[in-house]
C-alpha cells in the first residue's frame, strides 16, 4: 500500500479528534485514574501488610510449654501463707488504730 502524502490531510478527516470525546468520558477517565492512584497509595499498602502478618502468624510455630517444676509449687504456697500473716498484722494494726483515733480512715 502506497502512502501518497498529498493525501494525508483527506485520509485524516475519518480521524477522531480530541475535540469529538464528550466531556463527560474524560471526566470518567480521570476519575478512574485518581481511584487507581488513591487504591495503589492507600488501600494496597495497608491490605499486604494485613495478609502478611496474619500469614505469618498462622504459619508461626506453637509457643513453647514448659513443666512447672514441683517445687514451684512450694513457694506459691508458702508465699500463700506469708501473705496471710500479713493479712493478719494488717488487721491487728486496723483495730489498734480505730481505738486510738475512730477518724484515721478519712
Amino acid at each position: 500500500m502506497d502512502i501518497n502524502i498529498d493525501n494525508l490531510p483527506e485520509a485524516a478527516n475519518g480521524a477522531v479528534h480530541l475535540s469529538d470525546i464528550p466531556d463527560i468520558s474524560v471526566i470518567a477517565v480521570s476519575m478512574m485514574g485518581a481511584g487507581l492512584i488513591l487504591f495503589v497509595l492507600f488501600v494496597l499498602p495497608v491490605w499486604l501488610f494485613l495478609h502478611y502478618r496474619s500469614r505469618t502468624k498462622h504459619l508461626a510455630p506453637p509457643p513453647v510449654v514448659t513443666p512447672v517444676r514441683p517445687a514451684a509449687y512450694e513457694d506459691l504456697a508458702e508465699l500463700a501463707r506469708i501473705a496471710e500473716r500479713i493479712e493478719h498484722r494488717l488487721d491487728a494494726v486496723e483495730t489498734l488504730m480505730d481505738a486510738e483515733n475512730p477518724r484515721w480512715r478519712n
